[in-house]
């Protein structure tokens, strides 16, 4: 079992650099990009995603922690929003610590981004999968999560909340 809670200031610093870092190594590998653009580009979408950083509005930066220890295992970003009266959760960054995988908070943090999603009214799950990343994808997949449609070196996987 884990429990998310708002990450704090120091967390959220050491996030943006993990994700940043993270989304620019995937540029790399799925576009092609040279690394100075990379992270430009990786920069940039971070910034427009969160304009007042950890304030910023329908987004949810959390710290995933073990519900019995309280041991920080890993973050997890995700956001509402409403297209068509229809609302829902996209999960934006998920982590968990290299030491702390294969224990079962990947799933846990899914479902418990999930429960919190239903009781805020969403009714469907969202997510973005590179293809260079098959470990990811199995535990989507294995989570309920489907394929919504395809892009360019990745997948949007969708799961129904209902």
């Amino acid at each position: 079992m884990v429990c998310l809670k708002p990450m704090t200031g120091e967390d959220f610093r050491r996030f943006r650099e993990y994700s940043i870092t993270d989304f620019a190594e995937d540029l790399i590998v799925a576009r092609m990009l040279p690394v100075k653009e990379a992270l430009k580009q990786a920069e940039e979408s971070f910034e427009e995603l969160l304009p007042d950083g950890m304030d910023t509005e329908n987004q949810f930066l959390m710290t995933i922690s073990d519900g019995q220890s309280g041991t920080g295992v890993g973050w997890i970003w995700f956001s509402f929003d409403e297209t068509e009266n229809v609302k829902r959760v996209w999960l934006t960054d998920f982590l968990i610590f290299e030491n702390e995988r294969r224990k079962g908070y990947a799933t846990d943090a899914l479902a418990e981004m999930e429960r919190i999603a239903k009781e805020n009214g969403c009714v469907e799950s969202f997510l973005s999968v590179w293809d260079h990343n098959p470990a990811g994808r199995g535990l989507y997949e294995k989570c309920g999560y489907r394929i919504s449609s395809n892009s360019i070196s990745r997948a949007i996987l969708k799961k129904s909340l209902s």
